[in-house]
């Protein structure tokens, strides 16, 4: 996500993190934050493939169980992955290790803008 977003370092959204991001902020922000940040990705994510803002389901932050919000990034996260299994494919992707494995990042700069 750090170069689809061409951020400089690792972007907030996982929810049981959420009191590390935001040590000061109330339960409440702290939640709001993350969904704000989820739907910043999911957006990201629309760029690389069509369809994935729209088929997120709806998230209500004040309401939501810790299970509903781990579903909710556990989906980010899969989208993310067949986003990068994509760039792999176009060669729009680096490997990084060795012989036995290795995993895919996009390269700097390769991430499709908004259509």
């Amino acid at each position: 996500m750090i170069e689809f977003a061409s951020a400089e370092r690792r972007l907030p959204y996982k929810f049981g993190n959420r009191r590390s991001y935001w040590p000061d902020e109330r339960p409440k922000v702290r939640a709001l934050n993350i969904q704000r940040q989820m739907s910043a990705i999911a957006a990201l994510m629309e760029n690389e493939l069509r369809g994935v803002a729209p088929a997120m389901p709806e998230l209500d932050f004040e309401r939501a169980s810790g299970r509903e919000w781990k579903a909710y990034e556990d989906m980010l996260d899969a989208v993310v992955c067949a986003a990068v299994g994509i760039c792999v494919l176009e060669g729009r992707a680096v490997p990084f290790g060795d012989d036995q494995s290795a995993i895919w990042i996009p390269k700097p700069g390769s991430a499709k803008t908004a259509r």
